[in-house]
């Protein structure tokens, strides 16, 4: 069973006319070496982190389930469902 479910309300913005903005295209800047270096460490630190949260979430989702097996994880951490 697939279920999708939309707002039926459409809200409309007023912005500014296509003449306000500046859409000139901007000259790239080259990356350096220690630019390059920066990205890689913080990608290192990213997934570091989401294994140490990925480690958290299991845990935390196996004490759910043997202290109340009837419960859904998803409760825990307010994930909504979708049913397909």
């Amino acid at each position: 069973m697939k279920k999708v479910q939309f707002a039926c309300d459409v809200e409309f913005v007023a912005t500014f006319a296509n003449e306000d903005y500046d859409r000139t295209a901007q000259e790239v800047a080259k990356l350096t070496y220690k630019d390059m270096l920066e990205l890689l460490t913080m990608k290192s630190q990213w997934r570091r982190d989401m294994e140490r949260m990925m480690a958290e979430r299991e845990t935390t989702e196996e004490k759910v389930v043997n202290v109340e097996p009837n419960n859904s994880a998803s409760r825990l951490f307010n994930v909504q469902e979708i049913c397909i």
